[in-house]
């Protein structure tokens, strides 16, 4: 029998900004979330819409970091997509990582089964050890031509959507991808706990314990939400450092702030799409990294940018017609 507790959940999630000139209202949205005709799409109203897809699986046949080693994994990848806000569009992608009842592949029958789900058919250590090895090397290191890719599977799926046909393709402010990998462990009284790490200007990985495996739903609902967020001060910054680049009072940065500042703040709620069960979390990521505190020193440069270039054209307005 396979043990029902997973030594270790894997996650994916990619952000970016919905290809399209309007906000997706939910008919629009339940179109592009589908995913194929007929499939229902969850949505929420309050406080912020959200769509998520049905979640659709990939067969995988592969390996895993271990220490020095790997360890073979065959199972499914969970897939999703999401859309936050009419705007904020995500993949997801993740899977349990359970050890195998039997050190010899099963049929694809046995695994097609049940979605998410990953059996690691070689010889492994102890349930805590081959967790933590099996996270950190997911988390720290790239994976090659053999190993369990999901940034490829997420990267697969989001494209797909974003080149829909009701898409425009020409959204109002110009912002890239983000990629926030997460594993989340079960730790009983130790969880819930999460921390979070900027590996470069768009890579971002978490590291979760949570008390049950009843919480891992909720975790890559956290890890969603948590990505979107990341995202939003990561593409403000973006857009404040590229206006920077034009003069004050210039069209060309009044073209990019605007926008960001019609589209953009609006999206601004932080834990209003986790569950209950790891809202708490958002409380520690308040204090530090402090994302409410920079999220509202991005707004208010922004707000303040437009202010004084929108004071500087009314002077020179004056000046000129001799008021």
């Amino acid at each position: 029998m396979v043990s029902a507790t997973p030594l270790v959940v894997l996650g994916e999630v990619h952000t970016c900004l919905l290809p399209s000139a309007a906000a997706l209202a939910r008919a629009e949205a339940g179109d592009l979330l589908a995913l194929m005709p007929g499939r229902e799409v969850r949505w929420r109203e309050r406080p912020g819409t959200l769509g998520v897809s049905p979640t659709t699986a990939v067969g995988v046949d592969c390996d895993l970091a271990l220490g020095e080693q790997t360890a073979r994994i065959v199972g499914t990848v969970a897939t999703s997509v999401s859309l936050t806000g009419g705007r904020v569009l995500q993949s997801s992608a993740h899977t349990r990582i359970l050890r195998a009842g039997e050190r010899r592949r099963q049929t694809w029958s046995h695994y097609i089964s049940r979605k998410g789900v990953t059996e690691v058919i070689t010889r492994i250590p102890e349930r805590e050890a081959a967790g933590n090895e099996l996270a950190e090397g997911y988390l720290t290191q790239a994976p090659r031509t053999e190993q369990l890719d999901l940034a490829s599977v997420g990267e697969r799926l989001l494209n797909r959507v974003r080149a829909h046909p009701q898409l425009d393709q020409n959204p109002p402010v110009q912002a890239g991808k983000t990629r926030l990998r997460w594993a989340a462990r079960i730790g009983g009284s130790a969880g819930p706990a999460a921390s979070l790490h900027l590996d470069d200007d768009t890579v971002r990985s978490v590291r979760l314990i949570l008390r049950d495996e009843a919480d891992i739903a909720a975790a890559q609902r956290f890890c969603e939400d948590l990505a979107a967020h990341d995202w939003l001060l990561t593409v403000m910054a973006d857009l404040l450092d590229e206006a920077d680049r034009f003069a004050l009072h210039s069209s060309e940065r009044m073209d990019i702030l605007a926008p960001a500042l019609e589209h953009l703040t609006g999206l601004w709620m932080p834990g209003a799409h986790t569950p209950p069960a790891l809202r708490a979390l958002w409380k520690e990521f308040q204090n530090d990294p402090g994302f409410n505190k920079q999220w509202t020193t991005l707004v208010g440069r922004l707000r303040d940018n437009i202010a004084v270039a929108t004071l500087y054209t009314l002077r020179h307005n004056e000046v000129d017609t001799g008021w």
